[in-house]
């Protein structure tokens, strides 16, 4: 009898140090810092914000040949010189737009970018005040535009999202080598909520097994896990009630000089039957372009790319091709060859 009952208050002594030791374990070691990367709530997405873009505001100038231009940022590093409520002011729709150096206005001053230029097209044709956030990122991929959608749709209220076809296949692919590198394999070590089990497995994995496990990502170079990475935006996007604008264009000027350029056809045909609005301009006449920077529009191709999305985006529906109408020459705004512009380059 004096046996069994050491061994239960040795048993019941055991269990007490044990549910003691959970209890200052779930104090003093947040359940985040002992999670694998997949096992936080936005996955890798949330734990590489930090390394996709910088969150803080600052002004600064440069110039494209003779074309000097303005870049302003806010606190959350989106293109705009200032910050914005949580909540949509009222009467007013609000886009959150999403992109590479085309949405974000490389070489193009803060006023003309493609969402400062969208604001007025749409507010002009709805009446109704319209406010494009500009979550462009210079150089950015599709994953950044997937990563920048994961921190920034549930701090705003939203109309609807515009998003840039994503032209930077080669950084997709570095974005898709670092998602590989914070990837842990899971094998035999499923997650529990106790946290005394999960400061073990976080201390034991590293002799276990290897750190890193590999991740087969679909053609990085070409366009699948672009095409996975904006599906996943539009799914969600409409899944919220939000509408879907998708911005084509022709890439670069050389493309595009005379007859409008032939696009690619795997984006509408994987986007359009998820609910994205496609609609695009040509900027097929050398006025619609840099000065120097022959790879992304001037202020006539911003208005002009503007124009032709804004249309699509009051009529919900797609407009087939890229557009030659307005022609750059006839819409406002700084471009080589239009009066008092010289060309160069």
């Amino acid at each position: 009898m004096t046996l069994k009952s050491s061994r239960i208050r040795g048993l019941m002594l055991g269990l007490g140090l044990l549910v003691l030791l959970e209890g200052v374990l779930r104090v003093a070691v947040p359940e985040s810092s002992v999670l694998f990367a997949w096992e936080h709530p936005d996955g890798v997405i949330k734990l590489m914000g930090n390394s996709v873009w910088v969150r803080e505001s600052s002004e600064q100038s440069g110039n494209d040949g003779p074309y000097r231009f303005t870049i302003q940022t806010n606190a959350q590093g989106l293109r705009d010189a200032e910050d914005h409520p949580a909540a949509k002011p009222a009467g007013t729709d609000r886009y959150l737009a999403l992109g590479d150096s085309w949405v974000f206005g490389t070489s193009v001053t803060q006023q003309s970018t493609v969402s400062e230029r969208l604001e007025t097209v749409l507010t002009q044709a709805t009446g109704r005040e319209t406010i494009l956030m500009n979550a462009g990122i210079p150089g950015g991929s599709a994953f950044e535009m997937l990563a920048r959608w994961t921190e920034l749709r549930d701090q705003y209220e939203l109309t609807g999202v515009v998003l840039g076809i994503p032209h930077n296949a080669g950084r997709q692919r570095e974005m898709a080598e670092i998602r590989n590198a914070m990837f842990h394999p899971t094998a035999g070590a499923p997650y529990v909520n106790v946290r005394t089990y999960l400061v073990l497995r976080h201390l034991i994995a590293p002799f276990t097994r290897p750190r890193y496990a590999d991740s087969t990502v679909n053609d990085p170079m070409g366009d699948e896990s672009m095409v996975s990475d904006l599906t996943t935006i539009i799914t969600d996007a409409r899944s919220r009630g939000l509408t879907v604008t998708v911005i084509e264009d022709p890439g670069h000027m050389n493309d595009a000089l005379g007859r409008p350029r032939v696009l690619n056809r795997r984006w509408r045909a994987e986007l359009e039957p998820l609910g994205a609005v496609f609609a695009g301009h040509a900027l097929n006449t050398r006025d619609c372009w840099g000065f120097i920077d022959l790879g992304h529009p001037g202020e006539s191709g911003a208005l002009a790319i503007a124009t032709v999305v804004g249309s699509a985006m009051v009529k919900g529906a797609s407009i087939p091709g890229l557009q030659e109408q307005p022609r750059c020459a006839d819409v406002e705004g700084a471009g080589p060859g239009k009066p008092g512009w010289p060309v160069d380059g």
